[in-house]
């Protein structure tokens, strides 16, 4: 892959595919064209209205794949990153694709570290009336708990928070929220099921093979979701045109 990415000016997105299931099997166009309707990739058309990746596209892709890969990373933060200077930087330098993604493997990990709040705390934090928070812990969206009178919430479940903010400025009510609790209690659900028989085992190896593929099916699961739903979207979309 690396020797066509110096070699070509551009390439259609049969030939890339091709080239990319080498190394990612699963790779298809349905999963180039999400990266493209998430801003991730821009390829140019050609004359004959066809897609055609650059070498800063296919450069792009081979990181994106590598990340989700081996970090299983959301694709905002990798978007953040591959929108930055700093991407650029790294192959202007001569660093490789392996030292930036471990680099961004780092910074997430320390962003995960997210600290608990108290439910002041974090009504202050992001300007939420106390009513919305107690929403939020009686439809079991976050988890809380009680330390000497202190409601603490996750420290985990503060993105959730924030997301859902986001969502009731397009009238989401909390407790529309919660049929999306319950698709996670399902889909962790089905997870378990398929992962069960390598964290019941008693060799460490296997436990820790089951965690890997239990994030990387998290991350396909969200993918595959997000595809349906724009199929769906689209349907709406082009009989109301």
């Amino acid at each position: 892959m690396e020797k066509d990415k110096n070699t070509i000016d551009s390439i259609t997105i049969g030939k890339l595919i091709k080239e990319l299931k080498k190394t990612y099997p699963d790779i298809s166009s349905s999963k180039l064209r999400f990266l493209e309707s998430q801003g991730l990739v821009s390829p140019k058309r050609a004359l004959n209205k066809y897609r055609v990746y650059t070498k800063n596209d296919i450069k792009r892709i081979n990181f994106i794949l590598k990340v989700q890969k081996d970090f299983y990373l959301p694709l905002d933060i990798i978007k953040e990153k591959i929108n930055s200077k700093e991407f650029e930087k790294y192959f202007k330098d001569g660093k490789s694709i392996e030292n930036m993604q471990l680099d961004l493997g780092k910074e997430f990990k320390e962003k995960q570290k997210n600290k608990d709040l108290t439910s002041d705390e974090l009504k202050k934090k992001l300007k939420l009336a106390q009513s919305f928070i107690d929403d939020l812990i009686d439809y079991n969206i976050i988890e809380s708990r009680d330390d000497n009178g202190k409601i603490i919430i996750n420290g985990d479940d503060i993105q959730i928070v924030k997301m859902a903010k986001e969502l009731s400025k397009y009238g989401i009510h909390v407790k529309h929220l919660q049929m999306f609790e319950n698709f996670a209690i399902r889909h962790s659900s089905f997870i378990q099921q398929i992962i069960m028989p390598l964290m019941s085992s008693s060799k460490k190896d296997l436990h820790r093979k089951g965690k890997k593929v239990a994030l990387r099916l998290e991350n396909d699961l969200s993918l595959f979701h997000g595809l349906l739903l724009r199929k769906e979207n689209r349907k709406f979309l082009e009989k109301n045109k």
